[in-house]
């Protein structure tokens, strides 16, 4: 998906929504871009849009993301476990585990959100909050697994 079409999707979606800090959810998001390299940006700005929005899968499709860029999306959104510390690291952990393009979008946007989230999160409402340095912890450390498991290029043979 274009960079820019994902930001006026999301910009949109998420228009009047804040964080429990108060904070409108769109600035969390934009430093998450920010930090993410270009690759990713386009997932980064759609990060929280199926699970805080009505935007739906389809609408994604038509609006131009890439399966990859869909999966992403998906691997992102949490469906269950909110509120729950090991629900939570069970989510990061599908994230970390998963393989292909969609794995690498969806680990690249995570390591940026929770980078985000250690800087500007308040406690929640029971004064705690997610396991945020754990989670990053399993996604940089999958991330790095990743980049070694990638064949080298074969040696040309010598003349």
């Amino acid at each position: 998906m274009n960079v820019d079409r994902a930001r006026l999707l999301a910009r949109h979606a998420h228009r009047g929504q804040t964080q429990t800090s108060g904070e409108p959810l769109v600035d969390h998001i934009a430093r998450v871009v920010a930090a993410t390299p270009e690759f990713a940006r386009p997932v980064a700005w759609l990060h929280e849009v199926l699970e805080w929005t009505s935007v739906s899968e389809e609408e994604l499709l038509t609006e131009g993301a890439t399966d990859d860029e869909l999966r992403a999306v998906r691997l992102l959104t949490r469906t269950v476990g909110r509120g729950s510390g090991p629900g939570y690291l069970a989510h990061v952990a599908m994230i970390a585990r998963a393989d292909g393009t969609a794995g690498r979008l969806a680990r690249t946007v995570k390591t940026a959100d929770l980078e985000d989230r250690l800087r500007h999160s308040a406690p929640g409402t029971l004064g705690a909050r997610p396991p945020y340095e754990q989670a990053l912890k399993m996604v940089v450390a999958a991330s790095a697994a990743q980049s070694l498991t990638v064949p080298e290029p074969a040696e040309s043979p010598a003349a």
